[in-house]
């Protein structure tokens, strides 16, 4: 059995490809992004006490399958990188003989190339256009159909748009991340190189609910190690009244 040591070396060149079952029909996409720290204090810790002055973060971009809710293309950067560059690298992540049928994302990702990265992909965009948005020169099939796009919008109005092409679905995109989150708030590995293995290997722990395995959250540890206690679970919630579970402890 290796020692922390010799994993954490492994680690480094560890090479964690992700899997997934498919799903029948074309892809609908859902991308999100969003940080998680490395190092420095926590959110509250930083506004009540200051905290320290070196705070390190990275950025997560991942792209689950609609229909099933498995993660599809996953990319991991540092916080200078924004959101819309990353989506023409997740869509190299799909074979090219999926057929992606759409690409929802939010207003950060109504750019030229992202539509351009989407239409050569034969797929619909699903983007909302920004408030000040502008119609571009329909010069690319992506700059067509995002004219159409603003063009719709200013018709029937945003919300009536986001309703009718079903923007709404990312938020189930929103819900797979903090699956992710769920195994911790920040990362453990300090070299970049580790920090992506641990990544990939946080999107598998992350796939349980597509893939059939019960996770050990904190209820089941509390059974396991207590064979004779007959209640729901232990109790991670401070306030009176509330369930003993907390809503961040999610069944399968």
């Amino acid at each position: 059995m290796p020692n922390f040591s010799t994993l954490s070396r492994r680690q480094k060149t560890l090479k964690v490809n992700i899997p997934y079952r498919g799903s029948d029909g074309p892809l609908h996409l859902l991308i999100d992004s969003t940080g998680i720290k490395v190092e420095g204090e926590g959110e509250w810790n930083a506004r009540k006490h200051g905290g320290t002055k070196r705070r390190v973060w990275r950025k997560i971009h991942i792209g689950i399958d609609e229909q099933t809710l498995e993660i599809r293309a996953a990319e991991f950067t540092t916080s200078d990188v924004g959101d819309a560059p990353m989506l023409p690298e997740l869509l190299e992540q799909i074979p090219p003989d999926q057929e992606i049928g759409s690409v929802t994302a939010d207003g950060a990702f109504d750019t030229r190339k992202c539509h351009d990265a989407i239409a050569a992909r034969g797929a619909a965009a699903i983007i909302p256009p920004r408030r000040n948005a502008k119609p571009w020169k329909p010069d690319t099939a992506g700059a067509a159909a995002r004219n159409e796009i603003l063009r719709t919008s200013k018709r029937v109005g945003r919300t009536i748009r986001r309703r009718w092409s079903g923007h709404h679905r990312r938020s189930r995109a929103e819900t797979k991340m903090h699956c992710v989150k769920l195994l911790g708030q920040r990362l453990m590995a300090r070299d970049f190189d580790r920090q992506v293995a641990e990544f990939r290997v946080r999107v598998i722990r992350g796939l349980f609910r597509t893939s059939g395995i019960r996770p050990l959250i904190p209820e089941r540890l509390y059974r396991a190690r207590h064979p004779r206690h007959k209640g729901r679970g232990i109790g991670l919630s401070w306030r009176r009244g509330s369930p003993t579970v907390s809503r961040s402890v999610q069944h399968v």
